[in-house]
Formats: C-alpha cells, sequence, structure tokens
C-alpha cells in the first residue's frame, strides 16, 4: 500500500510540472443557448493510452460568473467523478476518446459565464467556452378591446421571463393603413414600469398605454405593442383592435297601447317606493376607498422609484390625482391636509394613472439623493366631491461600493504581528454595524473601529481592524468580517472573508484578447490579459513580439485589491499591424513569487486579407 501511494504521488508531481509547461487553447468558444435549454461545451485532447488507468487522468470543470466569481462545476479524479452542479455530466466512455465534453441539463440564467475545462492525462490542456443564456419573453396582450364613447380606456402589454434585462417596449397606432408612433398622437400617453427580477433570475415589465375614445377612426384602430429584444431577430410585434361602443342605454321594445298605458300606471302607483330606493341607492353607496402609498422595502440613492397609491370602488372619470413633495424643514409644520397642499411642490404631472376596471393606481417616479433623505410625499385623491389624503416619509439609502479586508503585511507570518482591517466605504445612512469572527465559530472580542467619517456628498466610510499574533496553528484559518447596514437586503448583512495563507497565491492567468476583434491594415489595435486573484500585490508583466521584447506602447493598470483579499490587474498592448506583421506571434509572459514557473500566453495575428487581416473575421 505504502508503494501504490509512493507512485500515485509521484505522478501528480508529474502531472503539476508538465501542467506549466502543458498545452492550452488559444480561442473562447462562444455559445448562446436559451433557459431550459440542454446545451453540451466541447473539450476534447488527446486518447488515453490503453494501458493507462483512470487515476492518470483528472479533469476540472469551473466557471467565472458576470460577478467574477469562480467555482467549480465538475471534478473527475482518482477514478471519481464529483458534481458540484445537478445535471453536468461528462460521458466516461467518451473519455477514452478524447472527449471530455460538459453537458449542462435545464440550463438557467444562473449558469451563463466563462467556462473552463482543465485535464492532466498528465500533459496539461485547457479549453474555454463562453456560455451565453438568453431568455425570450413572453409578450400578453389582449386581442380585442372596447372603450365607451366620450371615455377613456387603458390597455396593457405583459412582458415576462426574459433575459438579459436590456428591453425596449414602444406602442404604434394604425388607423386605417396610416401608422403612427403613440407619442405623436396627442389623444393618448403611454406608462411603461421598470422592470422587475423574477425568482428565477429572468426580468418582467409592463406597459399601458391609455387612449380616448375620439382618437378612434372609422369605429375601430389597431394598436401595436413592439418589443425589442436580444432573442428576436426582429422587432416583435402584438396587436388588439379597439373599437367604440355607444353608452348603455335601457332597452325599449314595441308595446300596444294598452300595455303601455298599463307600464304608466304601475309606475305612477310605485313612483314613491321607486323613488326611495334611487335615493337609498344614491346617497347610501359605499364610499370609494384608498390605500396607502406603497414603495420598495428599500430606496437606494439616484435610482427610480415608483410611489404607488391605489383607489377601489370608483370609475376611472370619476377619480384625479395630484401628488406633492414638501420642501426640507416642513415636516413639523404641516398640521393639516390644506397647509400641506400650500407648502408642497405640486408633481402631479410627473405621475401616470394605471387602470385594470375595479383598481386605478397613481405611479409618482422619483430619483432621490441623500440630501432629499425623509422627504415627505403626499397623495390627494380627489372623487364625488371628496378628498382622501394620504402621506409617506421616504428614507433614502446608499449601499457601500467598497467592502473589503486588507492585510499588513500582505504575507503573514508564524509569530508576526498581523493587522487585518476591513474598509467599508460610501455608504448612507451613518448608522452601521461590524463584527469579526473566526472559522472554528469564535467571536473576536479585541476590535478597534474608526469612524463613521462623513464627506463633502454626506456618505460615510468606517475602518475596523484586529491584530493577531500568527501562530502556526492559525495558518489557512478564515476570519470573517460581518457588516450590518440597512441597505442591505434580506438577511441585512455581507460578510467579507480573508483566508490566511503564508505561501500566497499564484495568478490566474486568463487568455489574450484583442479589440477590435479583427484589426485592420494601419489602424491600432489592443492586445489585452487579464491577470486574477493573486497575492501578493508584486507582479511582472512582459510583452514579446516573434522572441523580441516590445519597446513601447505597453501599458499595466495597478493591482487591484478584490473584495476576497487577493488582487487582480490588466495588461494592454497597443499595435499598429503592417502588412509584414501577419502572422506575428505576440507572447505575455507573467512572473509570481507563488508561481511554481513563470506562464506565458500566446496570441498570433491573423494573415491578411484586402484591408481586414482576416476574411473570417
Amino acid at each position: 500500500m505504502e508503494h501504490l501511494r509512493n507512485i500515485k504521488m509521484m505522478i501528480k508531481v508529474i502531472a503539476i510540472v508538465l501542467y506549466w509547461r502543458g498545452s492550452s487553447a488559444d480561442a473562447t468558444r462562444r455559445i448562446s443557448v436559451l433557459v431550459s435549454a440542454k446545451v453540451t461545451l466541447s473539450c476534447l485532447f488527446d486518447k488515453l493510452s490503453k494501458l493507462a488507468e483512470w487515476s492518470a487522468l483528472t479533469i476540472e470543470w469551473n466557471v467565472v460568473d458576470k460577478h467574477a466569481e469562480k467555482s467549480v462545476v465538475y471534478t473527475f479524479e482518482d477514478g471519481r467523478a464529483h458534481v458540484n452542479r445537478d445535471g453536468s455530466v461528462v460521458d466516461r466512455m467518451q473519455l477514452l476518446e478524447g472527449d471530455a465534453s460538459l453537458q449542462l441539463r435545464n440550463v438557467t440564467v444562473g449558469d451563463g459565464g466563462l467556462y473552463t475545462c482543465r485535464i492532466i492525462t498528465p500533459v496539461v490542456y485547457t479549453e474555454t467556452t463562453l456560455l451565453e443564456v438568453l431568455a425570450r419573453p413572453s409578450v400578453l396582450l389582449p386581442e380585442t378591446a372596447a372603450v365607451t364613447e366620450g371615455e377613456e380606456k387603458m390597455i396593457q402589454c405583459d412582458i415576462t421571463g426574459f433575459y438579459p434585462e436590456k428591453l425596449s417596449v414602444t406602442w404604434h397606432i394604425q388607423n386605417g393603413s396610416h401608422t403612427v408612433h403613440a407619442s405623436a398622437n396627442l389623444l393618448s400617453r403611454v406608462c411603461t414600469e421598470m422592470s422587475t427580477r423574477n425568482p428565477d433570475g429572468t426580468f418582467s415589465i409592463r406597459s399601458g398605454i391609455t387612449l380616448h375614445s375620439s382618437a378612434v377612426k372609422d369605429g375601430e384602430m389597431r394598436i401595436i405593442c413592439q418589443v425589442e429584444h436580444q432573442t428576436f431577430s426582429r422587432p416583435y410585434n402584438r396587436s388588439v383592435t379597439l373599437t367604440v361602443q355607444a353608452p348603455s342605454q335601457p332597452l325599449y321594445s314595441a308595446v300596444t297601447l294598452i300595455a303601455v298605458t298599463s307600464v304608466i300606471s304601475l309606475l305612477l302607483i310605485t313612483s314613491v317606493v321607486g323613488g326611495a330606493l334611487l335615493l337609498y341607492t344614491y346617497f347610501c353607496r359605499a364610499p370609494p376607498s384608498v390605500s396607502e402609498i406603497s414603495l420598495p422595502s428599500i430606496v437606494y440613492a439616484r435610482m427610480p422609484t415608483d410611489l404607488k397609491c391605489t383607489t377601489r370602488g370608483a370609475r376611472p372619470r370619476e377619480v384625479k390625482v395630484k401628488w406633492f413633495k414638501l420642501r426640507s424643514g416642513d415636516d413639523s409644520a404641516v398640521q393639516s391636509e390644506s397647509v400641506s397642499l400650500l407648502v408642497g411642490e405640486d408633481l402631479s404631472e410627473q405621475a401616470c394613472l394605471q387602470s385594470d376596471g375595479t383598481r386605478h393606481t397613481s405611479v409618482l417616479t422619483v430619483c432621490l439623493t441623500v440630501v432629499e433623505d425623509r422627504t415627505e410625499y403626499h397623495c390627494v385623491v380627489l372623487c364625488r366631491g371628496k378628498s382622501f389624503c394620504r402621506k409617506t416619509t421616504v428614507r433614502v439609502k446608499v449601499e457601500p461600493s467598497f467592502l473589503q479586508i486588507s492585510s499588513i503585511p500582505q504575507i503573514p507570518r508564524v509569530e508576526w504581528l498581523l493587522v487585518l482591517c476591513c474598509r467599508v466605504e460610501n455608504f448612507y445612512p451613518r448608522d452601521i454595524d461590524l463584527e469579526w469572527t473566526r472559522s472554528d465559530g469564535e467571536q473576536v472580542r479585541t476590535v478597534t473601529h474608526f469612524g463613521p467619517f462623513s464627506d463633502h456628498s454626506r456618505l460615510y466610510s468606517v475602518w475596523s481592524e484586529i491584530h493577531l499574533r500568527m501562530a502556526r496553528e492559525d495558518e489557512r484559518a478564515v476570519y470573517t468580517c460581518r457588516v450590518y447596514h440597512s441597505s442591505f437586503p434580506a438577511p441585512g448583512y455581507k460578510d467579507v472573508l480573508y483566508h490566511i495563507n503564508t505561501q500566497g497565491t499564484p495568478p490566474d492567468v486568463m487568455f489574450i484578447d484583442c479589440e477590435p476583434l479583427c484589426p485592420l491594415l494601419d489602424e491600432e489595435c489592443t492586445l489585452h490579459l487579464c491577470i486574477r486573484d493573486f497575492c501578493p500585490g508584486d507582479v511582472s508583466v512582459t510583452w514579446t513580439k516573434d522572441g523580441e521584447m516590445v519597446p513601447s506602447g505597453v501599458f499595466n493598470t495597478p493591482p487591484s485589491l478584490n473584495i476576497n483579499g487577493l488582487y487582480s490587474m490588466f495588461t494592454f498592448l497597443k499595435h499598429t499591424p503592417k502588412e509584414d506583421d501577419c502572422g506575428s506571434e505576440f507572447r505575455c509572459r507573467v512572473v509570481h513569487s507563488a508561481q511554481m514557473e513563470p506562464e506565458e500566453r500566446l496570441f498570433t495575428l491573423p494573415a491578411a486579407h484586402s484591408r481586414r487581416l482576416r476574411d473570417g473575421c
């Protein structure tokens, strides 16, 4: 058994050495797939020898998502597979044929990202695929609608289940053969809400158009809801036919003179009772109900926010809504509804009224700053000669834009002092709480807080430090700074982690990209490379062209500290291709103290074709 363990250890050491000398794919595939579909990410390598054992093969599939978070999807090591994402499959029989392709079933929007296949046979091979997940919107619009003569009609277009979020909704009106944009019709108005995120990561949006019956020519018109989205090759249209109907009138039928006389006699006899019933119905009619002003649980500064006030138990034409914003400092002075109307700023023209026949919702969209925190808004509903006033005070929040833990020194040493500093910057309001814990569950008691401090824009920042005397058992420990602030959605806090690593972390070197994708002769292009997740922050980057050092045009961004305590940076090379540059090889060499050997990435300039460097571009 000891002999077998030594053999396995030797194989792994050889694999690690060959990893830094192995081959890697120079191009990244791009695949687009719809939600709920099945997709296969290709990864081909040299076939396994018939004498090779499963223990000689190692496979790792990982993904970097849209938030730049890296996670492992599937691994195969020592003859056993480990699946971290349900529905991820690699066919073991295909592995013998050199095919380690990954199959993802029931794809969701959260599966999008840059997938990397890394294979050790023991020769190392890597291949990357950019997976873009799309969701085609579902557009719901009634086929027909009717508006009563002299009144208005609101028609709503519901667009659900789309991804990505970017989507355009426009309304068009067709009278006969003449089609115009809804904005060109003075008898119509359009109100489109902000898109909302669904639990599955897709988005939904609602858009409504309100038209007056006088806008309908020749008895009917066609209204078109046009949706533009990445999943449609051309704008998608749904239409509704709007007709005008006459006001309801009592139905009269032809009767004989005797029948008319009988009816008149009956009416005369029952006029007192009927009049009493009519008066009772009119005066005892249930009054309309007006809801309190609703708004999101968290209102972020400089973000559009909808304030909504809903009226029930009335017709649309009976309801008139006015909105007022109280000036700063007037809150305590307002004692009644009449006073608020005098000191408030009238915002009624900025609101729109949405109606589904029974509920009439007035929507006012505001975009506040921290200076406007605690602003009071009044919604006044006028209906049947009565007024109903609803009030709310809006509390503005700003989520921290910077949330990181830094260490002094960058690479901790045993028996040395280690200072961890958690920095939380640019938040509002001032109240905040920070707690430190260790991975074993023990809470750190000795903590020093600095701040909160305010800047000229009324945003706050705070620092929190802990001092540790590094012991041998502290290696690989994880310290967590939990930040509580009212700008965070449920559960109301965020965790920042620091992993103690006395060896440093080698960089994750991505592949070289070119902008533009198809460079032109005599026009400047840019080669760029991302270097991620390394520590300490010192790294050396050099560019060569056909084996010779590039003398100019190189620019490196300073290493930036990520929320995970590691550093990332970009390196750029600007180059103007000439005819003799076709086929030239550009190499970027990255050297870091935590690497076993330096790592290189290669980019080959394609052959020229007319002005373009490659007709395949």
